[in-house]
């Protein structure tokens, strides 16, 4: 997949940042959103339009948000099966001639009105959702990959034909598309009336108002961003509290927030509390406590939640959002931190196994290759390695997991 479309890093350059952004400048972002009108109730942005949010780097990711917002055009259309063709071409895309597999829609409908002729090009999952509905998607995408695309193209035809003579196969859905630098790509598929797109504009814009809300009604909690990965579809920001607390053998810890979303996944908004461990100067790196059964620190939005029960569900927060003191507790509590060589060796085996996806990242694994004495008063050698984990500059993907790996087997002594 073109870098286009990879989830990156944001650089959170201290000098290019002003740590603040007037909310209405952050509202911009929710211009022409179809749920503008609900949030705008929810967090009476009239009332606090003039207001300042002041979280470290917030000016910084909101640039880089707008920038997709402005550059990726995404839209979404109505069609039926009768009325598409799958199949594969030759497209050129950045200078370079590339086998794409390109869906053309005869027509389609935007909103109430319909169209004929668009071409799009598959991207993500698209493509697999599409041959799921005949169970033929491994059997199609081998015929692809052995040059066999007139082949494969005559059995989607053959499904075509049947949605031609027969309703019950012209399946209605939803073709949702993004356009970049002349191109429409077909970004996945869905239900017509049971999904609902909130998107990384949203996702920020209604976050930051959480977090700006509840510095208000808690004198003296300050936030600041230490991690934000974005592309057009996903993003992830975690925004920890600029305060660390001592925790015992942890040494200096903050409660933060891992603020996700997924276009393309089951998962439109997903809100953890999590632990920021790390020296007062520095960012650290993060544990990924399990779920309390009497107390949730998550929330997660489903794309089949209705706005005004977003809504509902995003005024009552106040597990997510949460202060570093009721994690203190817990962390005196973990016993695996007697050995920390051992958890050390247990998050080595776990990096080189042959069928791990960071085997082959020798920087991450000359990080934990050292031995260190097997003794509490040496877990603070242990802590600063997963420090060094976390600075790597690695694919967001596994980055995501080596993250829940390392909180894993440092919580609770293995990967759940």
């Amino acid at each position: 997949m073109e870098e286009r479309f990879v989830q990156k890093a944001v650089q959170l350059t201290p000098e290019e940042s002003t740590g603040k952004l007037k909310v209405e400048k952050l509202w911009e972002l929710m211009q022409n959103h179809p749920y503008q009108n609900e949030m705008s109730k929810v967090f009476d942005i009239d009332k606090i339009k003039d207001e300042y949010i002041n979280i470290d780097f917030v000016d910084t990711v909101y640039k880089r948000v707008k920038h997709f917002s402005d550059k990726y055009k995404c839209s979404l259309i109505r069609a039926q099966i009768k009325d598409i063709n799958v199949f594969e071409e030759d497209i050129i895309i950045d200078g370079k001639k590339e086998k794409e597999i390109v869906f053309h829609f005869d027509e389609y409908v935007v909103i109430d009105e319909v169209h004929q002729n668009l071409k799009t090009v598959a991207r993500y999952d698209s493509k697999n959702t599409y041959l799921d509905e005949y169970v033929m998607t491994k059997y199609a995408n081998n015929l692809f990959k052995k040059g066999l695309s007139d082949l494969a193209r005559q059995n989607i035809q053959y499904f075509k034909d049947l949605a031609t003579r027969s309703d019950n196969y012209n399946k209605h859905r939803s073709y949702r598309l993004v356009e970049s630098d002349g191109i429409t790509y077909l970004r996945g598929i869905t239900s017509i009336d049971k999904y609902y797109e909130y998107g990384v504009d949203f996702t920020f814009v209604t976050s930051m108002l959480l977090f700006h809300d509840f510095m208000k009604k808690n004198n003296g909690v300050e936030y600041k961003i230490t991690s934000a990965h974005i592309n057009e579809s996903k993003l992830e920001v975690i925004v920890a509290e600029k305060f660390k607390k001592a925790a015992g053998e942890f040494g200096k810890v903050s409660s933060a927030v891992k603020v996700a979303t997924n276009d393309l996944g089951q998962g439109s908004l997903n809100f953890l509390n999590i632990i920021n461990v790390g020296k007062t100067n520095k960012d650290g790196f993060y544990l990924f406590p399990k779920q309390n059964p009497f107390e949730s620190n998550r929330v997660n939005i489903s794309h089949t939640t209705k706005p005004e029960n977003v809504a509902t569900i995003l005024k009552s927060m106040d597990n997510v959002l949460n202060t570093s003191d009721n994690f203190i507790k817990e962390l005196m509590e973990v016993k695996t931190i007697k050995n920390p060589d051992e958890l050390r060796v247990k998050i080595q085996a776990k990096i080189n196994s042959p069928r791990s996806p960071y085997s082959t990242i020798k920087e991450l694994s000359d990080i934990f290759k050292r031995r260190i004495d097997n003794d509490i008063t040496n877990f603070s050698k242990l802590l600063e390695m997963c420090n060094k984990a976390e600075e790597l500059q690695i694919p967001f993907d596994l980055k995501d997991k080596l993250r829940y790996i390392i909180s894993d087997i440092i919580l609770y002594g293995n990967v759940r």
